[in-house]
């Protein structure tokens, strides 16, 4: 079953004067008027703000071509035309994601790791119908793949300790039938790896800057931790999403925008949309409100009587979704 806590505090009100952070203020305190360093953004507009130096100053590239790059491979696994809600494994995929969710977080994988090991999974699961005794084995390929693929050389789990970990060893695999396992996905993927999960291209929109100057959180202007609470609103609904299929009827760029909106929706900055946001994603407010208002009725599905109010950015830390490490 999936984990989850309900028990989810309310964010205090800015006009309170009690604002509870993630960490515990065991520091001193930055004063509410303080404003961190910004930049402008790259098309006209507002000042980004919580950016210190942008990112393709940082990596010395231009990042727009990356997320274009995106933009053009996402389809390889996610798309409306490969949306297949009737396919015999869904009845169990949630089981599916936290059991793999729970393997890479015993082996210390990134979550983005996670996330690619699950669309792998299901871009077979959805086209074949899969023997149920094979069920285990090929969801630990499709994350040893993803490790090899996402992570460096020294942080994929060696075979051995997959093996034991997930009990296939107890069922008599051996390194070499694992192998063979993993040669399996390999074919059934076509040998092609590049796969786009929204936490990808959230990622890419975080790094650019999401928050602006003239943003107010509750009315007031913003202090300096609102940047950190946006990407953990963010990495929040990416891994509530990711437990349910009915998600990946959307492209994972239009997914990833409308989470961006959603984590500012939940923080209560205002603007909720900006045109800054609309040239960085691609996508006017209106192009991805239905998504929006999916992920918001399925975040109101999870935490009952939550939805209708900013949630404690701290409580996100300590909820429990598959991915979530």
């Amino acid at each position: 079953m999936i984990r989850v806590d309900n028990s989810i505090p309310v964010v205090e009100r800015a006009d309170d004067c009690t604002f509870k952070p993630i960490q515990p203020w065991n520091r001193a305190r930055t004063p509410v008027h303080s404003i961190p360093n910004v930049t402008m953004g790259e098309a006209e507009g507002s000042m980004v703000f919580g950016v210190e130096t942008p990112i393709d100053e940082k990596l010395n590239v231009c990042t727009e071509d990356l997320f274009h790059d995106m933009c053009e491979r996402q389809v390889d696994y996610v798309s409306p035309s490969t949306f297949a809600p009737n396919a015999s494994y869904i009845p169990y995929r949630r089981y599916l994601v936290d059991w793999m969710s729970d393997v890479g977080e015993q082996c210390r994988l990134h979550n983005s790791t996670v996330h690619v090991s699950i669309l792998l999974l299901d871009k077979i699961f959805r086209t074949r119908d899969i023997p149920r005794v094979q069920w285990k084995l090929l969801a630990t390929a499709c994350i040893s793949i993803a490790a090899k693929y996402e992570e460096a050389e020294e942080h994929c789990p060696p075979i051995p300790d997959l093996l034991q970990l997930t009990k296939l060893s107890s069922a008599g695999h051996t390194s070499l039938s694992f192998r063979e396992g993993e040669v399996e996905v390999l074919r059934h993927l076509g040998w092609r790896l590049r796969a786009i999960p929204p936490l990808h291209v959230v990622g890419y929109f975080l790094a650019k800057g999401v928050t602006f100057v003239d943003d107010t959180w509750q009315g007031r202007v913003l202090i300096e931790k609102i940047p950190r609470y946006v990407k953990k609103y963010a990495e929040f609904f990416c891994n509530l999403t990711l437990q349910e299929y009915a998600f990946q009827q959307y492209l994972p760029t239009q997914l990833a925008s409308a989470i961006l909106l959603a984590s500012r929706a939940a923080l209560q900055l205002e603007p909720r949309w900006r045109p800054e946001l609309a040239r960085l994603t691609g996508s006017e407010e209106s192009e991805i409100n239905h998504i929006f208002q999916h992920v918001w009725k399925y975040y109101e599905e999870q935490f009952p009587g939550h939805g209708s109010r900013s949630i404690s950015p701290r409580s996100v830390t300590g909820v429990h979704v598959p991915g979530m490490m």
